[in-house]
């Protein structure tokens, strides 16, 4: 008898989905009103304004790696077809999400701890770190390591696309264009890496991340469909 994964999916698909809304629109919400940012002038201005709550995103970030993470296990886990090239394809999308759960957990990290503490204790000294790696400049490394991790993501949601060939095509066109999308944001951002927090980057952060709900939001329903024909 095999073994069914579908829970595994649904609950990658519940947490990051979670993930995305509340580390995407929510906390935006939250902190806006509490207690937001202004926009980059330097570390010292960072500083004065700054505020833990501030880290919510991050926080909550968390759960959507973590979530993405599952669902890439998962949907490897679970495909019973006799198709190698499928398989494969789908052990490369849970490498290439693994690579791309490092590369943001090590952002999140930053955020929630280094720079946190850089700005509570903060000494004219730290201006060089908070500068690298603070994600309220437009140009800290962060945000270079943001965008190529997400194209990380977008390269394993293309491979998944395949588990959906011939069951759900919406799913898979969705996840073939947040490749491209992602893909294609990373490319804008060796460009020019401040983009991100203009307000052309800004509507592309947000459309992003409505297509990010919507697909996730199918893949959970479809995945709980599939738990109930069991």
């Amino acid at each position: 008898m095999k073994i069914s994964y579908n829970k595994l999916i649904s609950l990658g698909a519940l947490v990051a989905l979670i993930g995305f809304i509340m580390s995407g629109p929510v906390a935006f919400i939250i902190v806006s009103f509490v207690k937001p940012q202004p926009l980059w002038i330097s570390p010292a201005v960072f500083v004065q304004n700054y505020s833990t709550i501030q880290d919510l995103p991050f926080y909550f970030g968390f759960l959507l790696i973590g979530g993405m993470l599952m669902l890439s296990a998962g949907h490897y886990l679970n495909f019973k077809e006799e198709d190698d090239r499928k398989k494969f394809h789908l052990l490369v999308s849970f490498g290439w999400t693994i690579a791309f759960f490092t590369l943001i957990a090590f952002n999140y990290i930053c955020q929630t701890t280094f720079v946190h503490n850089l700005a509570l204790n903060y000494k004219p000294e730290y201006d060089s770190a908070i500068s690298t790696f603070s994600m309220s400049n437009p140009m800290s490394f962060c945000w270079a390591n943001e965008m190529w991790g997400y194209a990380f993501l977008g390269i394993a949601n293309m491979l998944m696309s395949e588990y959906y060939s011939g069951k759900n095509n919406l799913i898979k066109w969705l996840l073939v264009t947040n490749g491209i999308v992602s893909i294609g944001s990373a490319v804008w951002t060796i460009i020019d890496v401040s983009w991100v927090m203009t307000t052309g980057g800004l509507i592309c952060y947000f459309i992003w991340n409505v297509l990010m709900i919507v697909l996730i939001t199918l893949i959970y329903l479809y995945s709980r469909k599939q738990l109930q024909q069991e």
